[in-house]
């Protein structure tokens, strides 16, 4: 006679490879909204490798906070679309046209943003973009007529202002200021 059956042996709490790749994708997704460092993105990884439940892959997401479009926690507004562009393993090529947002989040993570904004329109004032590039790029593509401030910073990468774009800024001499924070390790952000 078979022994019966306890919960973490239980054939049907068995956890597929769909659920483990899915809670993957949240950790780097998370990992790519620098919710996570390396040190805590590689040991929540090793938890869902040895998880032999699915509450256990639940549990490895708990503490952290809500991601945009996340069924698991909707109580959480998601922000306004194309605030926040990332690209993990992956590229993202955004043109906006219209109002540009006072803020956006730009996120590389061994992948490449580019982001047009050519054809978009700055309110007076100052719009903050931050970019940030982790073995990627972020490429910024900015109109005639705005006044750029690159204020970020690199570590064994580039974050670079084209000159000749900064004079056409000056020369148009309009309110509108974009001010570029962020950070590029081991890849470059440019605008």
């Amino acid at each position: 006679m078979p022994a019966p059956l306890t919960p973490a042996h239980d054939p049907s709490n068995a956890v597929p490879s769909a659920a483990r790749e899915r809670m993957v994708q949240l950790l780097t997704q998370h990992y790519a909204n620098d919710d996570l460092t390396d040190a805590e993105l590689e040991a929540r990884l090793d938890r869902v490798y040895a998880a032999t439940a699915l509450s256990q892959l639940d549990a490895i997401v708990a503490d952290l906070p809500a991601l945009p479009g996340s069924e698991t926690r909707a109580v959480r507004a998601a922000p306004a679309p194309d605030t926040h562009i990332t690209a993990v393993f992956s590229g993202q090529e955004r043109s906006l046209t219209g109002v540009v947002p006072r803020e956006l989040k730009l996120r590389a993570r061994l992948g490449y943003v580019e982001l047009d904004l050519r054809q978009a329109t700055f309110e007076p004032g100052v719009t903050v973009i931050d970019a940030r590039a982790f073995l990627g790029f972020v490429q910024i593509r900015l109109p005639p007529g705005v006044r750029v401030e690159s204020v970020g910073r690199s570590l064994f990468g580039l974050f670079s202002r084209k000159a000749a774009a900064d004079a056409a800024g000056a020369a148009g001499g309009g309110s509108s200021v974009v001010r570029i924070t962020g950070r590029a390790v081991f890849g470059f952000v440019e605008s």
